[in-house]
């Protein structure tokens, strides 16, 4: 018996918060076994492989032909640049503190996306907005209030909460640079030019790996096996929610999914071994609850 199409859509969208629930419990493995300079190197190897596989889909979705425009190549070099950058920062701060933290601080990046819009990109800034932004900035004093770092050092606790800031910011930054780049075409184009652009900034990691002398772990199974599950995960989960997007309207998409966070929370607290923090716990709901009633608030 063939799938309806709820039945679709609901497998697409299980799929999609499944994935992204899981993603930053692999990077903590991973980095148990390598630096996050090799996480980061790891990742992008096996980023190299959507290249291929994304030209090809784009060949049987458009069989008629298609192009990618040079504004589309613009924001999105940005937004993998930022998205580089921000997934730097988020590795350094998870080698130095609880999963459950850094997970917790970095869920706010929705907020900034809708932030940036509103100054950049002139989008209204509504009530429920104002209210969502409260409760996420709430719920990031409360997460950043608990136990930030294994270490008792409070000069440790402060640059992995700066590292977890940035990772955010940039993130956000991100979100801004791909509403340009939509504004332009279509999501699938998007994310096929990004993975393109992830290729190229491989090479620029290995070309400045080698000029600095620095030795990749490359002989570390480990740190491959749970990179390529983080990387399996972060690109079903966004492939998944991309056909998603194109079968209900975005604001029950997003408004789904965008409960990952919380998932992934309770993730690191089974699977991870960590403490459950009922401090850590409440920041973790408002944040998402927050970012929850900033997103649906898109189409105003």
């Amino acid at each position: 018996m063939p799938f309806s199409f709820s039945t679709d859509l609901n497998v697409l969208i299980a799929i999609s918060l499944f994935c992204w629930s899981t993603w930053g419990l692999f990077d903590k493995k991973a980095l148990e076994a390598a630096g996050h300079l090799d996480v980061l190197l790891f990742q992008h190897i096996y980023y190299l492989l959507e290249v291929p596989i994304g030209w090809l889909l784009l060949n049987l979705l458009y069989q008629s032909g298609w192009t990618i425009g040079p504004g589309v190549w613009f924001w999105t070099a940005l937004g993998s640049l930022s998205s580089s950058g921000g997934m730097l920062f988020y590795l350094v701060a998870m080698a130095r503190a609880e999963a459950s933290f850094v997970l917790g601080i970095t869920a706010a990046y929705p907020l900034i996306v809708q932030v940036l819009a509103h100054v950049f990109l002139h989008e209204a800034l509504v009530p429920e907005r104002m209210v969502g932004s409260v409760l996420v900035g709430i719920g990031v004093g409360l997460v950043g209030s608990s136990s930030a770092s294994k270490e008792s050092n409070k000069k440790s606790q402060k640059l992995v909460l700066l590292m977890c800031l940035m990772a955010t910011l940039l993130w956000g930054v991100t979100g801004l640079f791909d509403k340009k780049a939509l504004e332009l075409d279509l999501p699938f184009k998007i994310y096929y030019a990004r993975c393109v652009w992830d290729a190229a900034i491989l090479a620029v990691m290995l070309l400045i790996f080698r000029l600095i002398n620095y030795k990749v772990a490359y002989r570390s199974p480990k740190a491959w096996k749970y990179s390529g599950f983080s990387s399996i995960c972060l690109s079903l989960g966004t492939l998944s929610y991309m056909f998603a997007m194109t079968m209900a309207t975005a604001s029950y998409v997003i408004v789904i999914t965008g409960c990952y966070p919380l998932f992934m929370y309770l993730g690191a607290v089974i699977f991870l071994k960590e403490k459950l923090s009922k401090l850590r716990l409440a920041g973790v709901v408002l944040i998402v609850a927050g970012g929850l009633l900033v997103q649906n608030t898109k189409a105003l």
